[in-house]
């Protein structure tokens, strides 16, 4: 069922309980009121006959039915099947009509005589009696002698046929006005809930339409209104928002992992196919030459320990795609670079390497993260610089918490076009900084700056070479 319809059953449950309550509620009080008012009127003429009575002495009903004076009491007879008067009669002790001022079918209204039982000449006794097919309230008393006996019945009473048909047209009324009122909240709820769920409508149709499309791009039109709609529609935006935006960043890193499978495919094609190819040779060639032989070999050793190290910085850039973090501790990181700098001149004779300002430096890190960091950057220089050539490590601390490792060479430097993307997985520059590297290794020494909360980069010197820039912050 829709929310429009449950939403306005609802309503028209609670309208309905409403003026049902309020309509017996109505109807009660006015039964009472009429009741009351007939009651009264019937009292009030009772009491007066039954005082007049008294006042002329408690003479007989024979003596009075003698007389034939019926002024103090009677009128022109009304016939009670047509009149809503009051009427008063005499009966005598047996409950027969003696005197009566009104007519039944053309005859005194024959009272029933257990409508006679228990009445006493003390307090009236009020009855309700149908006589030949009209119904009649009565006020009766017992008429006495001096001699205290029973010498008849005053009876003083009403026909219900005015009290019953305003009853019956209130009822009418209110049962009418009822349905009336239930139909019209129904109605109106029903437009009201359409109306109120209008934007709802929208908003899935909206959804739909997406789920359709996949265009996480749309929004809901802005709603100023500040209600539970307008909040809703505020949520639902920024939920395709979120949305896009993630779609966004899984679409960039799945684009990113094709290209990083195809780059590292090509890249251990090359070792590889050298390796394959030696093999083969030795392993099909039996007159190979000694020399031949001795290259071969040291071919499949080179590109072996080549493809160990992509194999490597593969395993690291993966790692901290799976978002493994570096455990950092204090570090002494002038120390760290003493040590690298002091091993990479051993590797790099041909180079000179100067450790600028080797003062005590209290860092946060990795130390071993550092250290790559650190052979990354002297690598990369070192292949871009000719032998002869100057690389220099500077080290600072312009304040508490800040640190600054760089490390320069006088090499060929960096084409503009490129630097802002060397850092980049697999990316090598065309030109003199083409290498026969994989493109990796500034990638993970990026990695290892973000881990440490610091930023990378570079930039070519003024006269001559590149100048690679670490930040850090201090212990």
């Amino acid at each position: 069922m829709a929310i429009r319809a449950r939403f306005a059953l609802f309503a028209a449950a609670v309208v309905s309980i409403t003026v049902v309550v309020f309509a017996v509620v109505v109807y009660l009080l006015v039964q009472h009121n009429l009741l009351t008012e007939q009651d009264t009127a019937i009292a009030r003429s009772g009491d007066r006959v039954w005082t007049t009575g008294q006042l002329r002495g408690q003479v007989s009903l024979r003596d009075l039915s003698a007389t034939g004076d019926r002024s103090f009491v009677f009128g022109a007879p009304p016939d009670l099947r047509d009149s809503s008067d009051t009427f008063v009669e005499i009966l005598d002790p047996h409950g027969s009509p003696v005197l009566s001022n009104a007519l039944l079918y053309g005859t005194d209204p024959a009272i029933p005589s257990a409508a006679l039982a228990g009445v006493t000449s003390g307090r009236p006794t009020w009855k309700m009696v149908e006589i030949r097919g009209v119904s009649l309230r009565l006020y009766l008393r017992s008429w006495t002698l001096p001699d205290s006996s029973v010498a008849g019945y005053l009876v003083a009473g009403k026909p219900m046929s005015q009290v019953t048909g305003q009853l019956d047209g209130l009822r009418w009324f209110l049962i009418g006005g009822s349905l009336l009122a239930l139909a019209l909240a129904v109605g109106a709820s029903w437009l009201l809930a359409r109306r109120a769920l209008r934007p709802l409508e929208a908003m899935a149709t909206t959804a739909e339409e997406i789920g359709r499309t996949q265009d996480l791009s749309r929004r809901l039109p802005d709603d100023t209104r500040n209600d539970e709609v307008g909040r809703l529609r505020t949520s639902f935006n920024s939920m395709l928002q979120q949305l896009q935006d993630a779609y966004l960043r899984i679409q960039t890193a799945l684009d990113a992992q094709r290209r990083f499978v195809a780059d590292a495919s090509h890249e251990l094609r090359t070792p590889l196919t050298t390796i394959r190819s030696n093999a083969d040779l030795i392993w099909r060639r039996t007159d190979i030459a000694p020399q031949d032989h001795k290259e071969a070999v040291h071919d499949i050793v080179e590109e072996s320990e080549r493809m160990s190290r992509l194999v490597q910085r593969l395993l690291v850039l993966a790692r901290a795609d799976a978002g493994q973090h570096l455990e950092l501790a204090p570090v002494d990181l002038s120390g760290i670079s003493r040590d690298v700098v002091r091993q990479a001149q051993a590797v790099y004779p041909n180079r000179r390497l100067e450790l600028v300002n080797g003062s005590p430096v209290e860092a946060t890190g990795n130390a071993d993260a550092l250290k790559q960091l650190l052979w990354i950057l002297i690598d990369n220089a070192a292949k871009y610089t000719s032998e002869g050539g100057r690389i220099g490590v500077h080290l600072a601390q312009p304040a508490p918490s800040s640190i600054q490792l760089s490390v320069q060479d006088n090499g060929v430097g960096i084409p503009p076009e490129h630097l802002g993307h060397i850092f980049e997985r697999f990316y090598r520059a065309d030109g003199a900084r083409s290498g026969e590297g994989a493109g990796l290794g500034l990638a993970i020494a990026r990695w290892i700056v973000r881990e440490h909360g610091g930023t990378v980069t570079a930039a070519n010197n003024s006269d001559a070479g590149a100048n690679f820039t670490v930040s850090l912050p201090g212990s």
